[in-house]
């Protein structure tokens, strides 16, 4: 067998990733039974490999439920991670937002709430329930500290310190605060100063993995230490006595691991520490390194010290990367119909660095794509090029970063900050280009068994044309039921309402008969604008949503606006429609609508794929309050009505309900949340709807839908539905209505 070790190595994580879910009994039943195909020679190795791993998974801590309400209570911090930290409560592990300055091994005195972790409630969602519980974290909240108790040790302290040092300084030396961001994320992993916005344009141009602290950072300072130790060992006399390649990797394994703390120690750049110093080791030892072998073992190494790391993406999509950098970067180049030149000049030299580069990159992405999609529900159709174009700068800014760093010399700040200019530069320009990213429903296993079956068959050493003819068969019957699925729709007589669970807020998607749709309201922060609800965009990409017909913004308020700007940059609109309320959340969509030139008109009358949109509220009044100026909807699609009242209170429920426009429903989306100031008597009644759902979120502090209000609409014969616990579907042929939460 080739490469054994990798083989077992690759196993071991298998079994690490699927002994650390469900019960331990089970793994270790699971374990007994493979190793028993260890008596087969040819599976030995793999069959131990995976016994190891379950074994290994089946010992993972698993979560315990943990519920503190607004208490006092004593805490030791496990980890620092971005947003927040891992402590240790009562013996559970729980995972908390904290205000306030800790350290890892701190034990502090904290005030706050822990709940239960939420589900996936969206489709396209995040499960954080499964993703907390599979580290053994049962509870997740906020907390703000109160009184360190007992410090950690003073290494985590420390390294906190330089972290701070560094962004502090790179906030005030770096010329603008978008380089100072990017010069702090390429040098220490900090990405806390980096603006959405630019976070936003380094993912649809393909850059964004320059944040990512992994083997890219440790690769370019490690290239960088070899080759300015080897150049000066060898000006000295013991040059011939001891081999520079060996002095270079005695200096820069302790540099490897010092940059792993520095970057915080996240499992992509632990993986790729422990890569490097096998690596290395293999210099010192003159030996030849196997880079599938280091990778396997790097990832076995990770799953070794937490089986929990191999289900966490930033690692999935480490290894996976790196292995398609190995396996498919040659096999791509070789597709390329130029061949190398024997005596090239420097411009033919540049190029060929270019074109693997634009090579390697396309491996990675290649590899990683359906990981990307499945998280993310997007990929950028542009990465390549600006990989290939703009990735050097970046590349180049992460040792003079680190130099910075350990000197805080101000030419490296200086030549650190005109890369980052020119890195975010290439970002911008590349994300600009129409269609950069293409927003994608996750892939199911039969269809992302089909990608990297076409990807394999591509890093195959057949004849580029043999290749590229097996590999395009995969590929187009991926295509088909790409195909298969975006036609559906358009043969579907069928209303489709999705009262998406965006906590307290409102987004409501309206999937019309043959492929139309319609969006009400986008969701948001009540808190925050604009702040987009993290389950909106998703949503309607998992959907197969990529165009809106119509898009209603009832009034503009954060938790119904906070969404609505991402929604203008990412989906087609047909138009727009809101009131001709003047504000700064107003403006802030209008001109947004303008830049993206949707159009932008007030509520009127009409009908969409045979469905009648009625307005039976739209006038503006100077008056009253924003919500008593919501607009308010009424969809007719044969016998069945569904009404959509928006944030109004008893004023305008009281004048629709004296009104002569129409109002009876089967649906309605209840107003303002449920709450108290709205559901009047007189109106439900003039409604007289049978289905009620109060859009909410989880655990909110309103407190909605009010008590009261459900009372008096259950009196009323009306069965209540909320999304506090996910998402929920009603569904009409015409005829009849049917209404359920939304189930995977």
């Amino acid at each position: 067998m080739q490469r054994p070790l990798a083989v077992a190595s690759a196993a071991f994580v298998a079994g690490a990733f699927f002994g650390c879910t469900g019960s331990p009994f089970t793994a270790l039943g699971a374990a007994a039974c493979v190793l028993s195909l260890s008596l087969w020679p040819p599976a030995r190795v793999a069959a131990l490999g995976l016994a190891l791993g379950l074994v290994r998974g089946a010992r993972q801590e698993r979560a315990r439920p943990l519920t503190v309400e607004r208490n006092e209570i004593e805490a030791s911090v496990v980890a620092i991670e971005p947003h927040g930290a891992v402590l240790r409560i009562e013996g559970a592990l729980v995972w908390a937002s904290l205000q306030g300055e800790a350290h890892r091994g701190d034990r502090l005195r904290a005030f706050g709430s822990l709940h239960e972790p939420l589900p996936r409630l969206n489709p396209g969602g995040r499960d954080r329930r499964a993703e907390l519980a599979v580290r053994g974290i049962g509870a997740d909240g906020s907390l703000e500290v109160v009184q360190v108790l007992d410090r950690g040790p003073a290494l985590w302290r420390w390294l906190d310190g330089v972290r701070a040092r560094f962004l502090a300084r790179a906030a005030l030396l770096c010329s603008t605060p978008e380089r100072a961001a990017l010069v702090a994320a390429l040098g220490v992993g900090d990405r806390s100063l980096l603006p959405s916005e630019v976070e936003e344009e380094l993912s649809v141009s393909g850059l964004v993995h320059l944040l990512a602290s992994s083997g890219l950072h440790l690769a370019v300072v490690v290239l960088f230490v070899r080759a300015v130790v080897t150049r000066l060992w060898l000006r000295t006399p013991w040059a011939s006595q001891v081999r520079p390649v060996a002095v270079a990797a005695l200096i820069a394994a302790p540099l490897v691991l010092l940059e792993v703390l520095l970057l915080g120690a996240p499992w992509p750049a632990v993986r790729a520490g422990l890569g490097a110093l096998l690596g290395l080791s293999a210099l010192v030892a003159g030996r030849r390194s196997d880079s599938l072998t280091a990778l396997a073992v790097a990832a076995a190494g990770c799953a070794a010290v937490d089986p929990a790391s191999s289900h966490e993406l930033a690692l999935q999509l480490s290894v996976i990367g790196v292995l398609g950098l190995i396996l498919l970067t040659r096999p791509l180049r070789e597709l390329i119909p130029f061949a190398r030149p024997l005596r090239p000049s420097i411009a033919r030299r540049l190029a060929e660095h270019v074109l693997t580069l634009a090579c390697a990159t396309a491996a990675a992405t290649l590899c990683t794509a359906p990981l990307l999609a499945a998280a993310f529900h997007r990929i950028s159709l542009v990465s390549v090029a600006a990989n290939a174009l703009g990735l050097l700068p970046g590349l180049a800014a992460i040792p003079l970063a680190t130099l910075a760093l350990a000197s805080d010399a101000l030419p490296f700040w200086w030549l650190a900050d005109l890369l980052a200019g020119a890195t975010l530069g290439a970002a911008r320009l590349f994300a600009a280009v129409p269609f950069a990213a293409v927003a994608v429903a996750a892939p199911g296993l039969f269809a992302s068994a089909l990608w990297w079956a076409a990807v394999a068959l591509l890093a195959r050493t057949d004849r580029p044309r043999t290749r590229l003819l097996r590999a395009a068969l995969p590929f187009a019957a991926l295509s088909l039921l790409a195909c298969a699925r975006a036609i559906a729709p358009l043969w579907s007589d069928e209303l489709r309402i999705t009262f998406l669970a965006v906590g307290q807020g409102d987004a409501t998607l309206v999937q019309l008969p043959r492929g139309h749709a319609l969006l009400i309201d986008a969701g948001g922060d009540l808190r925050t604008f604009p702040k987009a609800p993290r389950d909106l965009l998703p949503a309607l990409a998992e959907l197969g949503i990529s165009q809106l017909d119509l898009v209603v913004l009832t009034h503009p308020h954060p938790d119904h606006a906070g969404g609505m700007l991402a929604l203008l940059d990412r989906v087609r609109i047909g138009e727009l429609w809101m009131t001709s309320r003047g504000d700064n959340i107003s403006e802030a969509v209008r001109a947004k609508a303008r830049e993206r030139s949707v159009p932008v008109r007030e509520p009127s009358q009409r009908e969409i794929a045979g469905v009648q949109v009625e307005v039976p509220s739209r006038a503006w009044n100077a008056d009253r309050s924003a919500n008593d100026n919501s607009i308010v909807l009424r969809l007719v699609h044969g016998e069945v009505t569904a009404l959509f009242a928006g944030d109004v209170e008893a004023l305008t429920e009281a004048e629709l309900a004296q009104g002569g426009a129409p109002l009876d429903a089967l649906l309605l989306k209840a107003p303002h949340h449920g709450s108290r100031t709205s559901s009047t008597d007189a109106f439900l009644r003039r409604v007289k709807p049978r289905e009620v759902v109060y859009c909410v979120g989880a655990r909110n502090s309103f407190r909605f839908p009010n008590a009261d209000v459900v009372e008096r609409t259950e009196a009323l014969g009306a069965r209540t539905h909320s999304t506090a616990r996910g998402a929920v579907i009603a569904t009409s042929d015409g005829h009849s209505l049917q209404i359920a939460p939304w189930s995977e």
